[in-house]
């Protein structure tokens, strides 16, 4: 029961981070046509948002970690742990250290003001390293389907896509607005506590 729960509670802010990429490459189109200060606090509780969730994902994956070796029987904790420090450790590590480095190094304003740096933050974020060897592997000359329609075959309408990923953008725009009230709400009876 317990790992199901973690095992949900990281897909959740697995999809923190897709919207957040998303969310800053919809800033960053926005903000060449309109400049308001609104949306550079939009942005600014965005990034401290996602520095947050940064660090949940880092407690999350440690907890989810710890929880999975103590559930598993001997034979399987040895294939785990084979996997996590053996020969291809790489691969276990990559992805999760990926994702808890970059959410923290959006704490330094240079790094948040820079916008290649961002936009490459972006990629990696809504793109995982798993879903960009999938996508490389599938462009192989090897692998090429006869039919590149997604409409029809899989009922994947770009439609759908479309309205999906502006779900996402606005769960997640709704989640920073709560957490921006938290926030002035803790500041607000801190400065009330020391006077």
């Amino acid at each position: 029961m317990d790992e199901k729960i973690l095992f949900n509670l990281e897909i959740i802010l697995v999809d923190f981070f897709t919207a957040y990429g998303l969310t800053t490459l919809l800033y960053f189109i926005i903000s060449i046509f309109i400049k308001k200060t609104f949306l550079e606090k939009v942005d600014n509780q965005s990034n401290s948002f996602i520095v947050f969730i940064g660090i949940l994902y880092l407690i999350v994956f440690t907890t989810a970690l710890l929880v999975e070796l103590n559930i598993l029987d001997q034979e399987s904790k040895t294939y785990l742990l084979q996997r996590m420090f053996g020969k291809y450790w790489l691969g276990f590590w990559l992805q999760p250290i990926l994702w808890i480095s970059i959410t923290q190094l959006l704490r330094f304003e240079a790094i948040r003001k820079n916008i290649f740096l961002r936009l490459l933050f972006s990629f990696f974020l809504i793109l995982s390293i798993q879903k960009i060897v999938i996508i490389t592997i599938s462009f192989h000359r090897d692998y090429l389907p006869g039919s590149w329609t997604m409409s029809h075959d899989t009922s994947i309408f770009p439609s759908n896509l479309f309205l999906g990923i502006l779900i996402k953008v606005f769960i997640y725009l709704l989640f920073v607005g709560v957490f921006f009230f938290i926030h002035q709400k803790i500041t607000t009876w801190k400065t009330a506590k020391t006077k």
